[in-house]
């Protein structure tokens, strides 16, 4: 089953046992503007009254590495620079590119230590592995204990924040309990391990579970959805395309200045958009509109 499937299966699931969760889906079809007028006020409570722009990658493949340093040089160009969430064994895989890119100042957060994606030779694209809903708590935990450790013995980093694997399918509350709390046994400071309903539930900073959370952002037309990479430009069987990314961060960049607060937080892997300069068009616009900064940066000021 492929974690397309997996994410849809939750979400019904979620929304059969989470009235309040049902009502958000409905508001975010019916009137998705409402979601993000509430998304800046529960921003401004929070302690931000400006916006913010937070770029982080998950890089999850070989391919990632082979472009990593072309897309990091290249942002850093353009004044913004990356938040990186690299598992373990690609970390060792990829030791000098990742380690060249942590010396320009960048920031690493833990993304576990093993492999979770693998290239599926029949669809001729990678695919996911490794689902952490479907391994034991201790298989979890030490998890994300190993790609604490390898941060520090690959790239000397002492990590203050993490991305679980294959997020959306890790988001229920007590799954979420269980993570904050290893991360706080660690000392963590910070996850940002949640999908866009958590933000416009709880605001762009929130630390309901244990530690401060920062969901990801969703897009404008449907403020549930992750606007993420993948759906836009790489899936096989995608029904979105990279035109549709345009409009879509042309659309949040309006609706988050219209609200004059929060966090613009968007991932991508760099081997989808290494090529794709709707991205980077992308890219451009979100950092005129918002300060570029990195989540530590964003703490400081909560």
């Amino acid at each position: 089953m492929g974690s397309g499937v997996r994410l849809a299966l939750r979400k019904v699931i979620r929304a059969a046992t989470d009235p309040v969760s049902t009502f958000y889906h409905l508001l975010g079809r019916i009137n998705p503007e409402s979601l993000f007028v509430r998304y800046a006020a529960l921003s401004r409570r929070a302690g931000l009254d400006k916006l913010y722009f937070v770029l982080s990658f998950d890089c999850d493949t070989d391919e990632d590495i082979r472009v990593a340093w072309d897309v990091h040089s290249r942002l850093l160009d353009m004044g913004v620079m990356p938040t990186y969430a690299v598992p373990g064994d690609f970390l060792r895989k990829g030791e000098g590119v990742y380690t060249r890119i942590a010396e320009t100042g960048a920031e690493f957060i833990n993304h576990g230590d093993i492999e979770h994606t693998y290239f599926n030779e029949k669809r001729g694209s990678y695919a996911s592995c490794f689902f952490y809903d479907e391994q034991s708590p201790e298989r979890v935990r030490q998890d994300i204990v190993d790609g604490d450790r390898t941060l520090k013995e690959v790239l000397g980093v002492s990590a203050r924040g993490y991305r679980t694997p294959h997020f959306g399918t890790f988001q229920r509350p007590d799954q979420l309990r269980f993570l904050h709390g290893v991360l706080m046994d660690l000392g963590y400071a910070f996850s940002t391990s949640t999908a866009p309903e958590y933000g416009l539930r709880h605001g762009p900073v929130f630390d309901i579970f244990g530690i401060k959370e920062l969901p990801l952002s969703g897009t404008a037309s449907r403020p549930l959805q992750t606007l993420d990479t993948w759906s836009f430009f790489e899936a096989p069987d995608r029904v979105r395309t990279p035109e549709d990314y345009r409009v879509e961060a042309k659309s949040l960049a309006d609706i988050m200045t219209k609200g004059g607060a929060g966090i613009i937080n968007v991932y991508a892997d760099p081997s989808h958009i290494h090529d794709q300069e709707i991205f980077f068009e992308a890219v451009r616009l979100w950092s005129l509109v918002a300060l570029p900064a990195h989540y530590r940066d964003v703490l400081e000021l909560i």
